[in-house]
Parts: C-alpha cells; structure tokens; sequence
C-alpha cells in the first residue's frame, strides 16, 4: 500500500466510500479533506510512533518554558539547567512549594509540573535556563503539508482512521462499525509494532578480535 502523494490517498479513500467510478461520485473534495483531517487527529490521540520523536530545546521566562506548538507529550522527563533529570510533580505540589518558599540551598533535585501549555518548576529556575527532552510531535496535516513519516510507515492507519471518521458526515451505518474495528485493531498492532522496535532484538556487544 502505497501512495505517491495525498491526491492519490484523497482518491484511495473516496474509492472506498464510494467505488471504483469517483467520477459520479457525490463527495466533494472539501469534505474528503475534512474527513481525512478528522481521521489524522484520532491517530495522534491514539498512536505513538518514533517517526515522532523530536528534540524539545527550551529556556525559561518568569519560570514557566513554553511549549511548541506541535507537541502532544513528553517521551521522558526533562534536564533543567545543570540538575540531573527532573521529576515530575502535580501542579499543587509544585506551585505549594513555591508560595511557601521552601529553601533550596542544598536541593539539588528540581521537581516540574504542566501550567496550561507551559512547563513550571521547583527550585524557581532564573531565566534563560536550558530545558532539555524529547518530546512526541504532531505532524502537520498531510493536506497541506505532504505525506509524513508516521504516514510512509503506516498508511493502513490513516485509511481506516479517515474510514471510521466518515460515518457522521455521510450518514453511514451498515460499513461504519466493521471500520472502525479494523481502525481499533490497527491502532493497537501499530503500537505494538513501535514499542518493539525499542525492546527486542540482540543487545550491542563489542566484538573481540
């Protein structure tokens, strides 16, 4: 399965609703894209894959470090400053900590929460302190941008996600449920698949001459 740009998934996923002659076909490409666009936001609310892994190189402001745009979460806790990794904490823990200005002098564990799309922190960090993780990103739509990674890998996912996404806007009953099991049973092989590309397979060794 695969596609060579997103006309030719748009056209995949109308032959699926519709059949093979698209050309009578009562879709217009507006609602396909809406379709396609309801379908990408379900994986990235289902799925985590390597193809998203990136790099998140912050620095704090009134010890808050905001967050990209693309993010959805992190792949582990972050480094702050010169600390080793910081742990995490709930928001009343961290912020209670700060009002009662605990002393610090001899801390040397700094603890962080989330304060809407912000990162906040215990000891409070001066600003233009470095904050350093990887992270889990959302690719653009791949209507405006192009087909990505997480798709090359996977576009089984994204044709049954736009699939089972279709049924409010056709009024679909009769092929919806089958659909969406398939989009379930898929979105569960995918990340099975991505979490043993980390866990199996032999381990480095050096080899010995």
């Amino acid at each position: 399965m695969n596609y060579a740009n997103y006309a030719a998934f748009r056209n995949s996923v109308q032959v699926m609703l519709d059949g093979d002659d698209i050309s009578t076909s009562d879709l217009s490409v507006a609602v396909l894209d809406l379709i396609i666009s309801s379908g990408e936001m379900r994986i990235y609310r289902d799925v985590r894959s390597s193809t998203q892994d990136a790099s998140l190189v912050l620095t704090t402001s009134g010890n808050l470090a905001v967050l990209p745009f693309d993010f959805l979460e992190l792949r582990g806790s972050p480094y702050v400053g010169t600390f080793p990794v910081a742990i995490y904490a709930p928001w009343e823990a961290v912020t209670n900590a700060i009002n009662l200005n605990q002393d610090t002098s001899s801390n040397r564990v700094v603890y962080y929460s989330f304060q809407s799309d912000q990162i906040i922190f215990f000891p409070v960090q001066t600003d233009g302190t470095s904050v350093t993780a990887q992270y889990y990103r959302r690719f653009p739509d791949i209507g405006s941008s192009g087909l990505n990674p997480l798709f090359l890998r996977h576009p089984d996912l994204f044709l049954y996600a736009s699939l089972a996404e279709s049924g409010p806007f056709l009024g679909e009953t009769t092929r919806t449920p089958v659909w969406e099991d398939k989009y379930k049973t898929l979105v569960q092989a995918v990340n099975e698949h991505e979490r043993r590309r980390y866990t199996r397979g032999s381990k480095l060794a050096a080899r010995v001459a």
